[in-house]
């Protein structure tokens, strides 16, 4: 007859220590935690600034939690500029902590209104205010909510800008007759000198490729020049450093390199470059090109840009342009 209160009490010493262990199960070393790392620059293009979001999120629990998701405000200088709204940022694995990075675009077609309403303003402040939500799996009801939200705020200094890139003073020039015999021997420099007369003076006569001339074993390098004017249509003030660049004309691979003058004058910037390809390299292609002075071009490189106003930090610049241009 004892049976009974014997189980209500064994009911209630595991109830009693179920409790105990729900209390140091949800104490705040066993909940999900977060931490907003880092807020950068990541690159710069002729078309948007990148931000680098790069934030952490702590899964203390021996079960992957199934996907965290960001709900966050973008503004600048108080204006708001756009959103993401229930954003899957993927699972936690158990007992992990994830580093949980976030690319905020911003292109200069939309931030033209900004810059037009504050004229002379160099830098514009981004503000980033929004919450990461985890949810809890159903699978984990002792810690007795169904998910975690983390509130933050984080502001980030970006500079107006609106870059251009100009190829401008292109110049092939003529190898000097000596430096072709020299280089290649009186048999083939007739036939070179011929070629480049061809080639370089504009005539009616398509030169064809350098192949096609019989100078497939010639070794004589052209020499070329020209700028790259960098201009930044904003604000700010520009140091560019380290550049390397390719040049494809008609399609085709013509010159690549890293230019040795930067010339910085704050809004505009000159790269001189002086570069050359070999005479036996030239194509039908990259012929065709040069007799008419004009080309289809494609430009791409990086360097490193310094903003002024933010104290030259280093940023990565990258450029893609297409387009023709006449010499």
């Amino acid at each position: 007859m004892f049976r009974p209160v014997y189980s209500i009490y064994l009911l209630l010493f595991f109830f009693l220590n179920s409790c105990a262990l729900l209390t140091q199960f949800i104490g705040q070393e066993n909940q999900p935690s977060f931490s907003l790392k880092n807020v950068s620059i990541s690159s710069i293009t002729l078309e948007t600034i990148q931000l680098k979001v790069l934030a952490g999120v702590r899964n203390p629990y021996p079960v992957t939690l199934p996907k965290s998701i960001l709900n966050m405000d973008v503004l600048i200088e108080g204006s708001k500029f756009g959103n993401f709204s229930n954003m899957d940022l993927g699972k936690i694995e158990a007992k992990s902590t994830r580093d949980i990075p976030v690319d905020v675009v911003l292109k200069y077609s939309d931030l033209l209104e900004i810059y037009k309403k504050l004229p002379g303003k160099e830098i514009l402040e981004v503000s980033l205010n929004g919450n990461i939500d985890v949810p809890i799996p159903e699978s984990l009801p002792a810690v007795g909510q169904k998910s975690f939200t983390f509130p933050f705020q984080e502001k980030k200094q970006i500079p107006a800008i609106l870059p251009t890139i100009e190829i401008t003073n292109f110049k092939i020039i003529k190898p000097d007759p000596q430096k072709i015999i020299a280089s290649s021997g009186s048999a083939l420099a007739g036939s070179a000198m011929s070629y480049l007369d061809n080639l370089l003076g504009g005539g009616g006569k398509s030169a064809g490729s350098a192949v096609s001339a019989g100078l497939s074993a010639i070794e004589v390098d052209v020499d070329t020049e020209f700028d790259l004017v960098l201009t930044n249509k904003a604000s700010s003030k520009l140091n560019f450093s380290s550049l390397k660049y390719n040049l494809d004309l008609n399609n085709e691979k013509f010159l690549s390199g890293n230019p040795g003058q930067i010339i910085n004058n704050g809004k505009e910037s000159i790269i001189k470059i002086k570069s050359s390809f070999p005479l036996k390299s030239v194509s039908s292609g990259i012929a065709a090109a040069i007799q008419k002075k004009s080309s289809d071009f494609q430009l791409k490189g990086d360097s490193l840009l310094g903003i002024e106003a933010l104290g030259n930090e280093k940023i990565n610049f990258s450029f893609d342009k297409m387009g023709n241009f006449k010499w």
